[in-house]
């Protein structure tokens, strides 16, 4: 896949709320039809592969972001889904994209230290409040990191960035991070 509208920002705060060291997009707007069908697929019909395979490339877009910044991290953070979605999608597409990532930059995929309570509302064709609100506590830590770390969370698509926000928010709430966010497309200018 050639990524041609790639984009990585150094950000002071995500979408206004958390700081966050940087924002890696392979993807802007979310207007690319063979992306969106990809993602659908992965996401609705079990596509496991093209999760990790979409991995791989947004792993090599990170490496080379990153090497150029002279930017390195310790742990990949995949955002979780709740255990009764995970349950009847059969997998967290996160985590696939996560260990496509890990792949490439050789760093571990944590997958026991964020969770997400078992709430089921969709984002889908949710107004921006509505979103906000629908994840809003909805993250937890299961675990503490045992130092101040460099953390990278994935997601697969950020639209108006409440799940990373949240996300963000109860990774903060007991640990000194440094943390930057990647995902398949984002809708940031």
């Amino acid at each position: 896949m050639e990524v041609k509208s790639s984009f990585a920002s150094n950000s002071n705060t995500f979408f206004g709320r958390y700081s966050v060291k940087r924002e890696i997009y392979a993807f802007k707007f979310f207007k690319n039809k063979l992306l969106q069908k990809m993602i659908y697929e992965m996401k609705y019909n079990g596509n496991k592969e093209t999760a990790f395979v979409l991995g791989i490339e947004l792993g090599f877009l990170v490496e080379n972001i990153c090497k150029s910044k002279n930017q390195y991290f310790d742990f990949i953070v995949p955002v979780p889904v709740s255990e009764i979605k995970k349950q009847s999608r059969g997998y967290n597409q996160c985590e696939y994209i996560a260990n496509g990532i890990s792949q490439v930059i050789k760093k571990p995929v944590l997958r026991d230290h964020l969770k997400r309570r078992n709430n089921l509302k969709s984002q889908v064709n949710k107004s921006r409040y509505k979103r906000w609100s629908n994840v809003d506590n909805q993250y937890y830590l299961e675990r503490d990191f045992s130092e101040t770390r460099k953390i990278l969370l994935i997601d697969d698509v950020v639209t108006t960035g409440a799940t990373i926000n949240s996300c963000i928010k109860a990774l903060q709430a007991r640990n000194n991070l440094e943390i930057s966010v990647a995902a398949l497309a984002g809708n940031k200018e």
